[in-house]
């Protein structure tokens, strides 16, 4: 009797095992059909996501000691001078940097300055603090309540300023919760210019090339001194979304009110603080270090060879610097469908790995049962891999008749969760499309939210089914092997003695 007989036979004889294994096999099929459709659907609409967003690569310096950078001196002016010790990137470098194939723009964080510009501006936290102030004590009686009504006078004109190189690449901008609606942007080497919202503008009535003059100021006592920083306003820009204001928001946080300026301004601040604290003056410096720049590039196929290109350049030693992909806006809006990847991909594996394990155990039960029928066929000079092989095929079999009705009913199985998936993104979808946050330091943060224009396609794919059925097979003859692998190490007449 032949192998193929011997297959038909047993499964055709033991139908309720038969059944049971089919039962098994089907729902595996059934659910891994669903699981890695949804995974495939998802990891497309995410693959969507990530086109339609600005992503680059970050490259930070890590911390290291002043002492170990500079060599410090003093000038005829009685400044102090500093003079970099180590190959580390500078601001001259981002021409080369920006002529790699693929960079199409970079960030590089400049700072943030709290400044007094004397502007009327949106009001927030320190605007209601008066309020309060002044009802409390509307006739100035209580001096306990001097110092804060002071400092609240203060920030009432003051702006958050951060400082760019160019700011066409600022986050605001290239995921667009800022837009630039009249003028430039600050561009590199500019001096002296600015850019402010289109509500600042309205409220002080300023337009292009108008001047700014902002100064430094006491945080405890709120004296302003020094000389002023005078901007030129070269661009306006709007709000794309509207900020979820606390009662408690400072003015300096709220983006209607943030102004951008060159790094220029960095100089100034940092001159002005330390004549006024007496500590000693830095020198401008003609080429400054570049703590941190983000390249982006032009799609995200282009990630790993520009990374490579700049490791290339001889313009730093890269052992000072730290490489990451620059994504924190793919993250926040594909933030749905990445979930749901992660949740199909355990589900995959779950079922795959818990499959296999119920098979074997099932499998290694009724092997055990069949000893004298392994004993017999010993006997009668089958060998072990032809048994095996037996074993193999009737677990293959029953797992291709339960793959076929996987296939069949999958469709509606498919197309339930799907949707249960798609209402999931839906319902995570955000209106304003952005979210703001505020740290202690009053630096705002914006990230781009999931939107409502994510689809998650779900259909069966060809790949998907071969990749199911590969699974099934392989499910299959692992459980049979695992089954199988100590009783088929018995001699016959070890087996017989065991049926």
């Amino acid at each position: 009797m032949g192998a193929f007989q011997r297959v038909y036979l047993y499964i055709t004889r033991k139908k309720a095992r038969s059944l049971l294994l089919l039962i098994l096999l089907w729902v595996m099929g059934l659910f891994l059909l669903a699981g890695l459709s949804i995974r495939a659907g998802a990891r497309k609409a995410a693959e969507d996501v990530r086109k339609t967003i600005t992503t680059g690569i970050e490259i930070e310096m890590i911390p290291i000691a002043g002492d170990k950078v500079y060599d410090l001196s003093y000038n005829e002016k009685g400044e102090l001078v500093r003079t970099v010790k180590l190959p580390l990137l500078a601001v001259s470098n981002l021409k080369q940097l920006l002529e790699i194939e693929g960079v199409k723009g970079y960030f590089t964080e400049m700072g943030h300055e709290i400044v007094y510009t004397g502007l009327d501006v949106h009001p927030g936290g320190y605007a209601r603090t008066l309020e309060e102030i002044e009802e409390q004590d509307p006739e100035g009686l209580y001096n306990d309540l001097e110092e804060m009504r002071s400092t609240s006078e203060a920030y009432l004109h003051c702006n958050g300023v951060y400082l760019v190189n160019d700011s066409q690449w600022h986050p605001f901008f290239t995921n667009g919760a800022l837009e630039l609606t009249k003028g430039r942007h600050i561009e590199l080497g500019d001096e002296g210019k600015a850019i402010i919202s289109e509500e600042l503008a309205r409220r002080n009535g300023l337009g292009i090339g108008d001047i700014i003059e902002s100064y430094r100021f006491d945080f405890l006592t709120s004296e302003r001194y020094g000389s002023p920083f005078e901007s030129e306003i070269v661009g306006i820009y709007k709000i794309n979304f509207e900020q979820d204001l606390s009662n408690w928001t400072s003015e300096d946080a709220i983006l209607a009110n943030v102004i951008f300026a060159d790094p220029s301004m960095d100089y100034w601040s940092q001159a002005a603080y330390n004549t006024y604290a007496g500590r000693d003056v830095l020198a401008r410096e003609s080429d400054g270090l570049l703590g941190n720049v983000t390249l982006f590039v032009e799609e995200p196929a282009m990630l790993e060879s520009v990374e490579e290109k700049v490791k290339a350049l001889d313009l730093a030693d890269w052992k000072y610097y730290t490489f990451r992909r620059y994504d924190q806006d793919y993250k926040a809006a594909a933030k749905p469908v990445s979930a749901i990847v992660t949740l199909s991909t355990i589900l995959v594996v779950i079922i795959f790995a818990g499959t296999f394990l119920i098979l074997s155990l099932i499998l290694t039960m009724w092997i055990r049962s069949r000893r004298r029928e392994i004993g017999i066929l010993m006997s009668i000079g089958v060998k072990k891999k032809g048994i095996l092989a037996q074993f193999i095929l009737e677990c293959c079999m029953v797992a291709i008749v339960a793959f076929l009705l996987s296939g069949l009913m999958a469709a509606p199985l498919t197309n339930a969760v799907g949707r249960i998936m798609q209402r999931r993104i839906d319902a995570s979808a955000s209106q304003e499309g952005y979210e703001a946050s505020v740290d202690y330091q009053s630096n705002i943060t914006v990230n781009k939210l999931p939107s409502g224009d994510m689809t998650l396609e779900y259909g069966l794919r060809p790949a998907t089914v071969l990749l199911v059925f590969a699974a099934m097979a392989l499910v299959s003859m692992a459980s049979v092997i695992a089954a199988s692998r100590q009783i088929l190490k018995q001699k016959p007449r070890e087996a017989l003695k065991g049926g």
